[in-house]
């Protein structure tokens, strides 16, 4: 019985989860309540309380949850081999098109983006995290690439490592939104790999 409850308990969590984030990311963050929650749901007020003790505790759960997702993809992704520039690109554009085929991935996206008012205190970590965690994150991945391809004579010893990482991510972060907001009419996969073949072409070795 008490096994059953707490199923029941975690799919009920599970439940506002998803309402949170398509509420989070349709009237953004601050403009969302627990009534509007729960309405949706056809729950009380006080049921979702019951889950979460506040708006923001809701946010940080919905954010883990997402970011256990983000890594768990990015593992799955990663090359097994040595790191490379062209390897780690590759990594970067399935990683995209997973995201803006799943409609939680889009949604969280543009609410990680858009719809929260970032607070130093406590919410501005996570999208440091999300991008430059040692064990996962993209940043960390390009740089080390790019630190093997100028050891193996591949990349320019002039090149700088970070600057290529922040350009790239930069490059990903700007066409993953422009593809979900329907802003630019072009393949979001090709057009980022030729993004990325530009620029590989400007930093490795002739």
């Amino acid at each position: 019985m008490a096994r059953r409850a707490q199923k029941d308990a975690e799919k009920t969590r599970a439940r506002i989860l998803a309402s949170a984030l398509s509420l989070f990311a349709g009237k953004g963050y601050d403009h969302t309540t627990f009534n509007d929650i729960a309405a949706r749901l056809k729950m009380t007020k006080g049921a979702v309380y019951w889950h979460f003790e506040s708006k923001e505790v809701l946010l940080v759960a919905l954010v883990d949850e997402m970011l256990a997702k983000f890594q768990r993809q990015i593992s799955e992704l990663m090359p097994k081999d040595e790191l490379s520039f062209p390897a780690i690109a590759n990594m970067m554009v399935k990683n995209a098109e997973l995201i803006v085929e799943d409609p939680k991935g889009s949604a969280f996206f543009m609410l990680m983006k858009t719809q929260v008012k970032w607070r130093e205190a406590s919410m501005a970590h996570v999208r440091e995290e999300l991008l430059t965690n040692r064990r996962f994150g993209p940043f960390q991945a390009f740089m080390d690439a790019v630190r093997n391809d100028i050891r193996a004579g591949r990349v320019k010893d002039s090149v700088a490592p970070e600057q290529v990482a922040a350009m790239c991510i930069a490059v990903w972060d700007g066409l993953v939104q422009s593809h979900i907001d329907h802003f630019l009419p072009c393949d979001l996969g090709e057009t980022l790999r030729n993004a990325y073949w530009a620029v590989w072409e400007s930093i490795r070795k002739k």
